[in-house]
């Protein structure tokens, strides 16, 4: 073993020296831990298969790489490259680059990156890149980003997933729980919170037959909405207050006219009872036609289908519930467990404030 090792260093040591200089591309070269390797001090040259033990500095591979820990390039990678930990590339990447931890590239990259941690472009990618943690694309994006934080610097044309998306202009989807639009959105981000500059920003004050009074706040853009919701009523002379989210979209009927679609959940809270309030869930479908009336004030109304379900019962009360169910529900029947679901048509109306 220790005779393998020797040979091992004596050939790269020999092959250095007499390579160093030279500054054509090769048909592969290796090395154990940069400068000990086939190119030695010579980082210019490009290889069509390069194998780096631990470490390696090259100028650049045509086919592909492997590397023990880290792959150095200081020209263009084609073809694809596989490293434990590090793949760093100061030209253009086209194909398929994986690492352990993190994918760097200083130029463009063309491909698929996969990484554990952190896949990084200063300027655009076209294809993928897909991580643990986040992928960075420092320009156009045109295709898809899959990990938990993804920014674009740029327009993205595609797809962002993940927990927190960030992109300056869209041109696709984002799908997460933050979304952020620095530039403004032709696409749709999909997510609780959307945040898109000359987006869709509303108020809505309203009225209902069940839920007497209604706040509602949207964000996003009217393609995508998300809704967060408050309302107020009572039962039995007592107060009932109801918190949601949802989300919705509009379509432009005419000029002045859009009709709305806004779909939520919300909890019934009797007499400020948060604690043991078990299942006491009021689900809607809202249909509005809005009317615009000013340029930032349009009003609406429509009908809405609603199903309540609970199993929460006062105290000398033989039926679950704390809504006044409607006596035109078409459903309202108890389980054998205790648990009501009732199901009625009903209405809203209200004015709605843009900002």
């Amino acid at each position: 073993m220790k005779n393998l090792i020797f040979n091992l260093f004596a050939f790269l040591f020999i092959t250095s020296s007499v390579f160093a200089q030279e500054k054509n591309s090769r048909p592969f070269q290796i090395s154990f831990l940069y400068p000990l390797g086939i190119n030695g001090t010579n980082t210019q040259v490009a290889s069509d298969g390069s194998f780096n033990v631990l470490w390696g500095v090259n100028g650049g591979v045509n086919y592909f790489e492997l590397g023990g820990i880290a792959n150095v390039n200081n020209g263009d990678v084609r073809g694809g490259q596989i490293a434990g930990i590090t793949n760093v590339t100061r030209g253009e990447s086209n194909g398929l680059v994986i690492s352990g931890i993190t994918n760097l590239n200083t130029s463009s990259a063309r491909g698929l990156q996969l990484a554990g941690i952190n896949n990084y472009t200063n300027n655009e990618v076209n294809g993928a890149q897909i991580s643990g943690i986040s992928n960075i694309s420092g320009g156009d994006m045109n295709g898809a980003q899959i990990g938990l934080i993804n920014t674009v610097r740029g327009n993205l044309k595609g797809a962002q997933v993940g927990l927190v998306n960030y992109t300056d202009s869209l041109n696709g989807a984002q799908i997460g729980l933050i979304n952020v639009v620095k530039d403004g959105a032709k696409g749709t981000p999909i997510g609780l919170i959307n945040v898109v500059k000359n987006g869709y920003y509303a108020v809505e004050v309203g009225v209902g037959e069940t839920v007497w009074g209604n706040v509602n706040f949207k964000m996003g853009t009217q393609k995508f909405y998300t809704i967060f919701k408050a309302g107020y009523t009572q039962y039995n002379d007592k107060n009932v207050n109801t918190f949601g989210a949802g989300f919705g979209t509009q379509l432009e009927l005419a000029k002045r006219v859009n009709l709305a679609l806004d779909l939520s959940a919300n909890q019934v809270v009797h007499d400020n009872t948060w604690k043991d309030t078990g299942l006491n869930l009021l689900n809607k479908a809202d249909l509005n036609v809005q009317v615009k009336l000013a340029k930032n004030i349009s009003i609406y109304a429509g009908p809405s289908l609603n199903v309540y379900t609970t199993d929460y019962k006062l105290n000398g009360n033989e039926t679950a519930g704390t809504l006044d169910v409607p006596e035109h529900a078409f459903y309202d029947e108890t389980s054998d467990h205790g648990t009501r679901t009732a199901i009625w048509v009903g209405g809203q109306a209200g004015l709605n404030f843009t900002f």
